[in-house]
């Protein structure tokens, strides 16, 4: 008897260098991707699990990030790639807007730009799982503008709704001035980009809250069904009685009354 097909799932990692796992000044590249992957195997053994990372270092929402989307997505046959059409992917997880905030570009613009980036993925039935930009680690002088360019954004990916679309606040999930000294030490390599080990705790924050999702989604798809609850039957519960032989509706004054379990269900 043949088993059941393996279901598959592809995932498309997006963004810039947070994305691409750039650290010790471009020497060492350490996708969020490798875990993510490894997470999500464990968490659905009977999944085939492909994902792709498209993380470009230095790369604005304003300015590159839609047509590398289209590019994936094949949104428009007026794009110049050699490159082999590629498998529909399942979900997008979209990260961008750290390099456009430094930039001084204003949030709205960059949630504007950002949003024909989700419209892209979403239009070919690929869900997008958007990640709010996390702070960094500046000097006092210039983090109070920054942070207000920061949230201001995030305000604005967090509250957009949409079907298919879901965000997941990665800002608060990995905090840079919130860490001790000795994990600020561990995880961050700049005040922007993270170390290795950075990036693994990166790929298990994002995959827990993907899991998450997928299983609620398996959930909904396959409700768990409530077992009957078995009828206790009784001993002679199925025999008649010589007295039910009469059928008299006023062989009660006779002192008996025959009371069977189905009578009271």
């Amino acid at each position: 008897m043949a088993g059941r097909p393996r279901q598959k799932l592809r995932i498309l990692c997006f963004g810039d260098s947070l994305t691409a796992g750039y650290s010790g000044m471009g020497s060492v590249f350490q996708p969020y991707e490798d875990r993510l992957t490894q997470m999500l195997e464990m968490a659905f053994p009977d999944t085939d699990i492909d994902t792709l990372e498209d993380g470009k270092s230095g790369d604005t929402v304003k300015h590159g990030f839609l047509n590398r989307m289209r590019r994936h997505c094949q949104f428009s046959p007026l794009l110049e790639t050699t490159d082999p059409p590629e498998e529909p992917f399942d979900w997008a997880i979209v990260l961008g807007g750290t390099n456009d905030i430094a930039f001084s570009i204003p949030a709205e613009e960059i949630y504007e730009r950002l949003k024909e980036v989700w419209e892209v993925a979403l239009s070919r039935k690929c869900k997008v799982l958007a990640l709010t930009v996390p702070e960094a680690g500046v000097g006092a002088a210039g983090r109070a503008r920054l942070d207000a360019r920061r949230n201001a954004l995030n305000d604005l990916i967090k509250g957009h709704k949409q079907e298919g679309f879901y965000t997941f606040d990665f800002n608060a999930a990995f905090p840079y001035f919130a860490l001790s000294e000795a994990d600020r030490t561990r995880y961050w390599d700049d005040a922007i980009h993270f170390t290795p080990d950075g990036y693994d705790l990166m790929g298990n924050k994002i995959g827990v809250e993907l899991v998450s999702i997928l299983a609620k989604e398996r959930a909904d798809l396959n409700p768990p069904v409530t077992p009957r609850k078995r009828r206790r039957v009784f001993r002679d519960d199925e025999n008649t009685f010589e007295e039910e032989e009469e059928k008299d509706p006023n062989a009660i004054d006779r002192g008996y009354v025959v009371v069977r379990r189905k009578d009271l269900d």
